[in-house]
């Protein structure tokens, strides 16, 4: 009887177990991995969608909306903290309707949000932390928040029970700070519509404080975090054409060249990391994205061109190797980025931002021979103590982020060997180095397919098949923009998708699936000499001022005017981590009016430049990206 009741409890328990387990909440039913990654979550979450907002309205309660991506560390972060908090989770479910949303497949809905945060919060990131009226008007915005108070800053806990009593007692209070936000928001992402244009002097001021920001000893600009911002390259490398006498083309190089030797860049397999936490480069946030590796790529193959030097051309080959073994799915498509986050090697069940990447000394000495330690510790001065300078949450203790200050040669002069030695045995290192490190629990993989950044990677590819004659790479940009007509694109509609998973297509692309898929396939064009791409970009080109083109003033909208939530039809030519997809339009305009001899849409390119005159003629550097695009359709000598 004894044992009967043993086993009865043991199945209950396990029962019970199971049931916590598998509790599931609507996100369930979704396809996308960041929001697959909270459907186990005690919170009540919702899609974004009718059902909420109806919820919303007939219950009377604030919207909580939660903005993120599969593999942002510091969504992690705060999902373990707060999400899985069941104290946190009774409050949210009890006063709030809750909503999460992939800011990588709705940037239309991202882009609204994280301009409230920057009005409201005077920054913004992610997780990007939004409460909204029932008419989804935002009043209260942050980022990352702890789940309790912390080092006097309020934690979420506070934050949702302070919000809930003001909802209460002060409607009024709340809708006023939410109609005068929506309002500055409005202002901020809707060009007005004035007569104008961009004055000739605005490009040299542009140069000019592209210059001020410039860092001479490290390269970049402005101080850290460091991002590669690849819309200031492509301005620069423009720029230099016309003025190559100037200082733009060495800052390219001094930047890309610190980039290269630095922590941002993995010295072992390849590929970039999302940006540097410290002026030097050295040490990175270690997501990888897919959309960094084919700008930065590109980068590099138009500075190749610019400055005639091979120096990147090992660069560019290992970076596109590994997206080839490491982000490419069977059928050609690429896949969108891996964390910065997974298992420790010593501790598999604990997890730590670029456990995969970093090296202990003690290690090192185990993979590599003495001979090998020689010129490899002090190339990348790896320390027992760690090599990590600049480590404000001490992550890095006792850990080597490989690095370089100093290129290979001056290293090898100062060992005293031939440069020929010292780079055969740096290349046997990374070979044994890399052999180890594909042993540990690879980071978190993020296999949705986006359009956009696959077109980034298409260009990347097409170009460097021309630069470097490498056939396979050529191929993989062919089989790439085949995946994406077969899986998302719609021949008959002339619709295009915006992502791809499991199968399955999501909703329908933005502005920049459509911008950067046309420059991708003119490249393709221009490469392989095949007219097929060309006519699918102009169908594209077609499609693309049918459903975005804004007829009364020139420009073209972020997204379409179909889903009636969005509170606004946003209009930007922002260069954020992304280049203003604006301003690839334009140079689309341009190349395709040249090539198809369509004079029309020549002067829709001028047009539209010239739409964003106020906003080009006062803040100069924010858009990089579309005065190169000025620079390229010569309007400011008309």
């Amino acid at each position: 009887m004894k044992t009967i009741t043993c086993i009865l409890t043991m199945l209950l328990a396990f029962t019970a177990q199971a049931s916590e387990t598998l509790h599931s909440n609507r996100l369930i039913h979704e396809s996308s991995p960041y929001l697959l990654q909270h459907a186990h979550n005690p919170v009540n979450w919702y899609p974004w969608g009718n059902e909420a907002f109806a919820k919303a309205r007939k219950e009377n309660k604030p919207v909580f909306i939660s903005i993120g991506y599969s593999t942002c560390h510091w969504c992690h972060v705060m999902a373990h903290e707060s999400f899985e908090n069941k104290t946190i989770a009774s409050i949210l479910n009890k006063h709030f309707i809750s909503i999460k949303v992939d800011r990588e497949e709705r940037p239309d809905i991202d882009r609204i949000y994280l301009t409230a945060t920057e009005i409201l919060a005077g920054y913004g990131g992610w997780p990007n932390t939004i409460i909204a009226n029932t008419e989804l008007k935002p009043f209260f915005a942050a980022t990352y928040l702890p789940a309790e108070n912390k080092n006097g800053r309020k934690g979420l806990k506070e934050i949702l029970n302070q919000v809930t009593e003001l909802w209460k007692t002060d409607r009024n209070r709340v809708n006023t700070i939410a109609n005068e936000v929506t309002e500055m928001m409005r202002s901020q992402l809707q060009v007005q519509a004035t007569k104008g244009q961009v004055k000739p002097a605005s490009i040299t001021k542009t140069y000019e404080n592209i210059t001020a920001s410039f860092d001479t000893e490290y390269g970049g600009f402005g101080n850290a975090p460091k991002f590669p911002r690849t819309a200031v390259f492509d301005f620069l490398l423009q720029y230099h054409q016309k003025n190559p006498s100037g200082k733009s083309l060495e800052m390219v190089l001094t930047t890309l060249d610190h980039m290269i030797r630095g922590g941002i860049y993995d010295q072992v397999e390849g590929g970039f990391h999302r940006y540097s936490v410290d002026a030097q480069w050295q040490v990175p946030h270690f997501e990888k994205m897919l959309y960094d590796q084919g700008l930065i790529i590109n980068t590099l193959i138009d500075t190749s061109v610019a400055a005639k030097t091979d120096r990147y051309h090992a660069t560019i080959l290992q970076s596109l190797d590994f997206i080839l073994h490491k982000m490419k799915n069977k059928k050609g498509g690429f896949y969108s980025a891996y964390d910065a986050d997974s298992a420790r090697p010593d501790n598999p069940d604990e997890h730590g931002e670029g456990a995969y990447y970093v090296w202990s000394k003690k290690e090192l000495d185990t993979i590599l021979s003495k001979q090998e330690q020689d010129i490899f510790y002090l190339h990348f001065n790896i320390q027992k103590s760690g090599n990590v300078s600049s480590d404000p949450q001490k992550e890095f203790t006792g850990l080597n982020i490989l690095h370089a200050e100093n290129p290979l040669k001056a290293s090898a002069n100062e060992a005293g060997i031939p440069f020929s030695t010292a780079e055969k045995s740096i290349l046997n290192s990374f070979l044994k180095i890399r052999l180890h490190r594909e042993l540990r629990p690879l980071p978190h993989l993020d296999d949705k397919i986006i359009t956009s950044w696959n077109a980034l990677t298409i260009k990347a590819f097409s170009k460097a098949a021309s630069l470097l004659n490498k056939t396979s790479f050529k191929d993989a940009a062919e089989n790439a923009a085949r995946f994406i007509y077969k899986n998302l694109y719609n021949p008959k509609t002339k619709d295009l998708y915006r992502s791809y998973r499991n199968g399955k297509h999501s909703g329908k692309a933005y502005l920049d699936d459509y911008a950067y898929l046309v420059n991708a396939l003119i490249s393709l064009y221009k490469t392989t000499g095949d007219r097929q791409p060309l006519l699918w970009a102009s169908d594209l080109m077609q499609q693309q001022i049918k459903l975005f083109y804004d007829t009364a003033n020139g420009g073209f909208f972020d997204n379409t005017a179909e889903d009636k939530n969005i509170l606004i039809r946003s209009k930007e030519i922002y260069d954020g981590s992304l280049p203003s997809a604006n301003a690839i339009a334009v140079e689309n305009l341009v190349l395709l009016s040249s090539i198809l001899k369509r004079p029309d849409w020549e002067s829709m390119a001028k047009r539209s430049v010239h739409s964003f005159h106020e906003n080009m003629n006062e803040l100069y550097d924010n858009y990089p990206q579309m005065f190169k695009s000025l620079i390229l359709t010569d309007a400011n000598t008309q």
